[in-house]
């Protein structure tokens, strides 16, 4: 499963509903509330909005012990250098259809190298790099030049599927979706066993009915909740419109 994919399967994230202001003593205050809140309008007609919708089938078959879903050691330490947010929700009553689904690792754990500034040691992005420049997988190479360079990660995801007989590789990135199917005639893509699907491509395979993620507004929470309300973006926030604006 794609990191992608992971970020878009946040479907409600924490807004501050404002009631106005109120008196409080003789000054006025602005009062309100946090809620949970959808990220996108039911009538969104976007492609991520539209994946979304297969995800709370995916979801229940992947709980039910029906679907296995895999990450590797390279989309780990993808996540490792973004922020956890982006993955899990920034805020307290964010939802994710897959933040309580366990995803083994099929290669283990890569090896990361840290210490302090003084020591200039290379980050993390350069030692997945560093890595994947010594590999000698052929496999990895044809994808590698198939796909171009700036999307090594990509073929090495696709490669690691692939060498562990998984049956997909599950992405929102729409853009190498695209070009996976454009050279689907040629090899290595013509060989491959393992597919790359988004969640539309999976749940049409499988038969799942989309549903609109406002409808699991309500799941698991204990708190506000405001499913007649949604992101005007249909995006999700970024980390920065968590923090509290400074004061002057």
């Amino acid at each position: 499963m794609d990191n992608s994919l992971l970020g878009h399967s946040i479907t409600h994230e924490t807004g501050w509903i404002s009631t106005g202001p109120k008196k409080w003593g003789g000054i006025d205050i602005e009062t309100g509330y946090a809620a949970r809140v959808c990220v996108h309008e039911p009538d969104d007609a976007s492609e991520v909005y539209r994946n979304t919708t297969f995800m709370p089938g995916l979801a229940s078959l992947a709980k039910r012990g029906l679907l296995d879903c895999y990450t590797s050691a390279e989309l780990e330490q993808e996540r490792f250098r973004q922020p956890t947010g982006r993955f899990q929700g920034y805020g307290w009553l964010d939802h994710g259809f897959f933040r309580d689904i366990r995803m083994r690792s099929v290669d283990g754990h890569a090896p990361l190298t840290m210490g302090p500034a003084w020591m200039n040691l290379p980050n993390s992005k350069e030692q997945q790099q560093k890595r994947l420049a010594q590999s000698d997988d052929p496999l990895y190479a044809a994808l590698v030049e198939k796909l171009g360079q700036k999307n090594n990660l990509d073929a090495w995801h696709i490669c690691t599927a692939e060498r562990h007989g998984l049956f997909c590789f599950l992405t929102m990135d729409f853009r190498l979706k695209n070009l996976v199917a454009a050279n689907s005639g040629k090899e290595p893509f013509a060989s491959l066993r393992t597919r790359v699907m988004t969640p539309e491509d999976l749940g049409d395979f499988l038969g799942i009915r989309p549903i609109a993620p406002k409808f699991f507004s309500y799941h698991g929470a204990s708190w506000p909740v405001r499913p007649d309300l949604h992101w005007p973006t249909n995006s999700r926030r970024p980390k920065s419109s968590y923090r509290r604006p400074e004061k002057e």
